[in-house]
């Protein structure tokens, strides 16, 4: 440490020896930063202080009801984009600054100035922002911060109006793509429904039902077709033992079997028409078996008198228990004939179930995405509609209500001193610098032209043996003239010291330099 005091010195020591390089220099360097201060042109500023109120009374009375905005946000981002290009260009039209502006070149050279005149700044608790304007024309300053303030109001309230026009549109095109798209679902689904009648779910019953229903009545055809055809043979079987014929006393005409077959056979359809309809199964059955037997008659030659008595061996009297047993006989033919067709009916049925059944579950999947695709779609739709509802009550609520309210606290004012340049602060600035550029000389001259300023030194620096040293004999004339020139490096400090004091008392009383 004590190397470094002694270094110290000795460069202080050095750098005495140009001590007049020094104050002159700092002369020099404070009256020429002095008079560019002087010089730098005043620049005034305007500004104005705006508060941002976004609370309202319909704001909690319209919640659910309306599209609330972010008003605050929307606020705070437009202050943000409020130098752009566009806001700048129309803040030199309120201001006739473009009038300078002849060319393209010098329009952007314009906007880059405006953009470095212009600040605003926020508090973020308070929603208070601060428009400022700095220029050389104090009223130019303040037009513009009234030009900024002007846009600042219009497109913060523009910009809302501007969203929800833009919302209403997009709701309203959407509204419309999707009740198209609603109407064609509808007509898809109906033609569905048309082309695939009866193979739709829930329509005749549940099909496993109805097969098991058909299986069942199957079953008991099959053995109702067993009973009739044991009941036929046993009846033929008894016919064979039966004999046709009395012994005539008296004569008579005996009917043919087909007629007897198509009576029997009536009486069937009577008795069946008693609990069904012409369309039944077993009906129609019996209808066509007496067809085909009118045919069989007329087909067969007469039956006359002699081919009675031949059919019958000779002369007698109709047996009437051959006879009954004879309708008996066709009875159960046409019985077994109209089970046969219902088996074969119930079989065709079961089939077309079967069928049916494969068909519907396919039928069902596509049905089932048809309605999927229509739910979708009107949920879709609906929710729009209540999304249009809302934008429109939104827009309502924004053209015939006050969302946001601007209220100046500050109004621009034409400012009378000038803020800038601080002429106080660059006075000071330049009279320090002046200190260290003529400190900063000396010690360079010293670096440059050394001298030994001690035994000591002379020995580090030849590294020879020190015999001893000779003392300055300082005679009165030298002490005067030393004196002499103490005196007056000091009165040149002191009136350098003086003049800094001058200077910063004129910037203080507000006069300049350049106007002495």
């Amino acid at each position: 440490m004590h190397e470094v005091i002694n270094e110290v010195l000795a460069h202080a020591r050095g750098a005495s020896r140009f001590k007049w390089v020094a104050i002159i220099t700092a002369w020099v360097v404070c009256l020429a930063g002095w008079v560019v201060v002087s010089q730098m042109p005043d620049k005034f500023q305007s500004s104005a202080r705006i508060h941002v109120d976004t609370r309202t009374v319909l704001r909690p009375l319209l919640s659910g009801l309306a599209i609330q905005p972010n008003v605050s946000s929307q606020v705070r981002l437009m202050s943000k984009l409020l130098f752009s290009r566009p806001n700048l260009e129309k803040v030199a039209r309120m201001t006739d600054l473009d009038l300078n502006a002849k060319d393209e070149k010098e329009m952007q050279a314009l906007v880059a100035s405006l953009k470095g005149m212009l600040t605003i700044s926020s508090a973020r608790q308070l929603d208070l922002f601060t428009i400022s304007a700095q220029n050389q024309d104090p009223k130019l300053a303040k037009r513009l911060v009234q030009a900024l303030l002007t846009i600042f109001i219009e497109e913060t309230l523009g910009e809302g109006r501007k969203d929800s026009d833009t919302a209403q549109r997009f709701i309203g095109q959407q509204v419309k793509e999707y009740e198209n798209r609603l109407l064609a679902a509808e007509k898809a689904r109906e033609q569905f429904k048309r082309e695939n009648y009866g193979a739709l779910p829930g329509q005749g019953g549940s099909h496993y039902e109805l097969l098991q229903s058909y299986a069942r009545q199957l079953e008991e055809a099959k053995l109702a077709i067993d009973e009739a055809t044991n009941r036929r043979n046993e009846l033929k079987r008894q016919l064979e033992d039966e004999e046709p014929m009395f012994e005539d006393f008296g004569g008579g005409i005996a009917s043919s079997p087909l007629d007897a077959r198509i009576q029997s056979l009536q009486a069937q359809i009577d008795s069946l028409l008693l609990k069904y309809t012409d369309r039944h199964p077993e009906v129609r059955i019996l209808r066509q078996t007496i067809v085909d037997l009118e045919k069989q008659k007329e087909e067969e030659p007469e039956f006359g008198e002699d081919e009675e008595e031949d059919f019958y061996g000779g002369s007698g009297q109709t047996n009437p228990v051959f006879q009954q047993m004879k309708i008996a006989l066709g009875e159960a033919d046409a019985n077994v004939a109209s089970l046969r067709g219902r088996v074969k009916t119930l079989k065709k049925r079961i089939e077309d179930t079967k069928q049916m059944m494969g068909n519907s579950l396919e039928v069902e999947t596509k049905l089932k995405g048809l309605n999927r695709d229509y739910g979708i779609i009107k949920s879709n739709y609906e929710t729009l509609l209540k999304r249009r509802e809302t934008a429109q009550l939104s827009e309502s609520v924004e053209q015939n209500t006050d969302s946001v309210k601007f209220r100046i606290v500050d109004p621009p004012q034409v400012p009378t001193k000038p803020s800038a340049p601080n002429r106080l602060l660059l006075s000071s600035g330049v009279f320090v610098g002046g200190l260290v550029v003529g400190l900063g000389l000396a010690l360079l001259l010293s670096l440059i032209r050394p001298v030994f300023t001690s035994a000591q030194k002379v020995r580090d620096v030849t590294g020879l043996p020190l015999l001893g040293s000779v003392s300055m004999n300082w005679v009165p004339s030298l002490v005067e003239e030393r004196r002499s020139r103490l005196w007056k490096f000091s009165l040149v400090s002191a009136s350098l010291i003086v003049a800094f004091g001058a200077v910063l008392t004129l910037e203080v009383m507000g006069l300049n330099l350049s106007s002495i």
